[in-house]
This record gives C-alpha cells, sequence and structure tokens, in this order.
C-alpha cells in the first residue's frame, strides 16, 4: 500500500466525463491505499460519456490545495464548456503546482494546465483538437503527439487509451 494515507483529488466535469479517464485512474490510486476525493463544478452525481456515475465528494471551489498531494484533471468532451475558464481550478491547480504537489492531466484537460501557465516553453500533448491546440500553442506549450509526459511534477496524457499509464505514472510520482 504505497499511498496509503495520501489524499488525491480527481476532477471531473458534471456530465460527459470520459469514464476511463476517470475510473481507471482511480481504481490504480485506490488499489494502492489512496484516499480519492472527486470534485466537480457542484456536489452532485456526474455523468460519463459512457454510461459510468460517480458522486462528487466536494465542489472545484471547495476544494484546498492543503488537503491534497496530488491533483488529477480526467477529461471528456464537457471539459471545453466547463474546465477551461473555471477560475477556481485555476487557482487550484496554480497552488498545487506551486507547492512542487503533482498535478496530472489527461485528454482536454490539458488546456487547464496550460492556462495556467505550467506548459509554457515546454512540450505537452492533449486529445487531437483544433481548439485544444491553439490552446496550448497560445499558451507557449509545444505540441507533440507523445501519449504520455512527464515534467517532474507535472504529468499529461493524451486520450482514453492512456488512461492506464496515466493512472501509473500518478501512482509512480507518488510512491
Amino acid at each position: 500500500m504505497k499511498l496509503a494515507g495520501k489524499k488525491i483529488l480527481l476532477v471531473i466535469p458534471h456530465t460527459q466525463f470520459r469514464d476511463e479517464e476517470f475510473f481507471e485512474p482511480a481504481k490504480i490510486l485506490k488499489d494502492e491505499g489512496a484516499q480519492v476525493v472527486v470534485a466537480s463544478t457542484s456536489v452532485r452525481t456526474c455523468y460519463g460519456m459512457k454510461g459510468g456515475t460517480v458522486q462528487a465528494d466536494v465542489s472545484i471551489g471547495d476544494a484546498k490545495a492543503d488537503d491534497y498531494v496530488a491533483l488529477v484533471l480526467c477529461g471528456g468532451s464537457s471539459v471545453p464548456e466547463f474546465f477551461w475558464n473555471d477560475k477556481k481550478l485555476l487557482e487550484l491547480v496554480t497552488a498545487m503546482a506551486n507547492t512542487g504537489k503533482i498535478v496530472a492531466a489527461i485528454c482536454l484537460s490539458t488546456v487547464v494546465l496550460a492556462k495556467a501557465k505550467l506548459l509554457a516553453d515546454r512540450e505537452a500533448t492533449v486529445y487531437f483538437l483544433p481548439e485544444a491546440l491553439e490552446e496550448l500553442k497560445a499558451a507557449g506549450a509545444k505540441y507533440v503527439k507523445e501519449t504520455l509526459l512527464i515534467h517532474n511534477n507535472i504529468i499529461l496524457a493524451e486520450g482514453p487509451p492512456d488512461a492506464q499509464r496515466f493512472g501509473q505514472a500518478i501512482r509512480t510520482a507518488l510512491s
């Protein structure tokens, strides 16, 4: 149980989150003893693109960086609408990164890290969507077609097929 006693915040949109990008990393982290806390736009039932449901424990606005060792942003088709311009989420991402904690994002959520100025002058990956590539470029990131990238405390993954490796990378970084 390498992660016993460690509290990790997984953030998902309340609708249209990508099931495997939440459930696979969550299982990997829980299997190592981590306490997984789910955040969304509000405390409610969240619905995945493939029919999965999960209850959010806390709203993004109420989540405190000091309470967690890592922040994991999951993807989904609603991420541009609900996460890209969420000021509270940007503040949380920035606070976590500034204290050297693990900040991980997969799929369209990597754009949030770019908007938080964490990817300037760095290689970055994102689920292939023209608007997402534009956002990375605008934030000074260099898009590369890699499925998994690790920059010290920042972990990025491209999309659903990478969800398991993404979860494993987070586990390794926290071990």
